[in-house]
């Protein structure tokens, strides 16, 4: 394998270089974030932050409600309801780390693609 990473390496210029990047980029949390909103499915991205935002507040909510509730039945219903609200917390998060993955990996084969291209180029 290291001898096809040489082969690579040669074989590009430094223009090529500058246009693939540093490799190390992507593993940064934050460009990993920021490259979910630039990508095609935004609208979705957002509205899952606001559906994370929202239901965390309805949690937040239901959890002062709870300290503050006297029966059984009601401290059953806070209870309840900050369980749901902190599941699809849960639930949205786990699809956004999802979607952060598909984009970093979709970005390296495009990045790979590029290399073959221009290796093949440089071979005709």
């Amino acid at each position: 394998m290291d001898n096809l990473d040489e082969k690579i390496r040669s074989a590009l210029s430094t223009n090529d270089a500058k246009d693939l990047g540093d490799p190390n980029d992507g593993l940064r949390l934050d460009r990993m974030v920021l490259s979910t909103l630039r990508e095609s499915n935004r609208f979705t991205t957002v509205v899952a932050f606001v559906f994370t935002f929202v239901m965390l507040g309805v949690a937040v909510f239901c959890a002062i409600r709870f300290f503050a509730g006297e029966g059984t039945k009601e401290l059953i219903g806070w209870a309840a309801g900050f369980l749901v609200c902190m599941i699809a917390v849960s639930m949205v998060k786990l699809w956004f780390w999802m979607e952060m993955q598909r984009v970093a990996v979709t970005r390296e084969v495009k990045r790979v693609e590029l290399l073959v291209a221009r290796l093949m180029q440089r071979e005709d």
